[in-house]
């Protein structure tokens, strides 16, 4: 069955290393959306920060941001959202108080309060990255429990990240928890830069989840369906689509038998699987 909809991951799939879309991964796409493929870049960033990069594609695409919790238009509007409800993310970071250095409660907002999080975090943890990399998405806080309030609105997700040993211990016991069937928690792992991030969503939410959702507003059947990934927040989607292709450059246990390989992000392997697999197959 010919491919209708190509899903593609962004790090360590779409970009480079260098955080690069390389030519030949941006040409394959346009190529692609001249066909009438829909494309739909499916992300573990936020919104804005995905946004940015994408913006100089220059053809239309759907963004599928934060593992699932945001499906929209490159211009910002929403057609679906997932989100954490306040209360709930309350009750996260009261039963994590002792990961809390680690910890950050991510708003669809745009601007500072995207990001929040206490100002005595951790300097090896999300602190140190987004206060280098993303300043202007930044709130710190002196108690991030305290300051997550229900009139804020629901959040996007509550993260823990940073050094494996500092933040792995907080997904047992979550999932021991009673809030655990109010939850889905998801792994993204880089064991190269020593670093996991638990994204902490509401119950339901994940990246195969959403792109289920957006197949089906725009019947298309999974069969149809092209994604592309490297990382465990992939693995659902991956699942979910007709043709799973994984990144050379995957992290170990994400490729199942059976599915597909290409090249890594540094050597093009979305621009090569899109030519074996759609262009040059129609």
């Amino acid at each position: 069955m010919p491919i209708r909809l190509i899903a593609v991951d962004l790090d360590g799939t779409l970009l480079s290393t260098s955080v690069e879309i390389s030519a030949a991964n941006r040409e394959a796409l346009r190529a692609a959306a001249e066909r009438g493929i829909e494309i739909a870049i499916v992300t573990g960033r936020r919104f804005h920060s995905a946004r940015t990069l994408l913006t100089p594609l220059g053809f239309p695409l759907t963004l599928i941001s934060s593992n699932g919790a945001r499906i929209s238009s490159l211009d910002g509007e929403a057609c679906h959202r997932n989100f954490l409800p306040a209360a709930t993310a309350r009750k996260v970071l009261e039963s994590t108080r002792d990961f809390r250095p680690y910890a950050v409660v991510i708003y669809d907002v745009p601007g500072p309060g995207q990001v929040m999080m206490q100002s005595d975090g951790a300097l090896d943890g999300p602190l140190g990255w987004y206060r280098k990399n993303a300043p202007e998405a930044v709130l710190e806080v002196s108690d991030l429990e305290a300051a997550t309030l229900p009139e804020s609105g629901d959040v996007i997700q509550v993260l823990f990240s940073g050094p494996p040993p500092k933040v792995e211990a907080a997904a047992p016991r979550l999932a021991a928890s009673p809030l655990a069937p109010a939850l889905s928690l998801t792994w993204t792992r880089y064991p190269a830069r020593n670093m996991v991030l638990l994204d902490v969503m509401n119950r339901g939410c994940t990246k195969g989840e959403a792109l289920r959702i957006w197949a089906a507003r725009r019947g298309i059947a999974p069969a149809e369906v092209m994604a592309m990934g490297d990382n465990h927040n992939d693995r659902e989607m991956l699942e979910f689509a007709g043709r799973p292709v994984v990144m050379g450059n995957a992290e170990p246990g994400v490729c199942c038998d059976g599915w597909a390989t290409t090249l890594s992000n540094d050597e093009d392997g979305v621009a090569a699987a899109i030519r074996r697999y759609v262009l040059d197959a129609t």
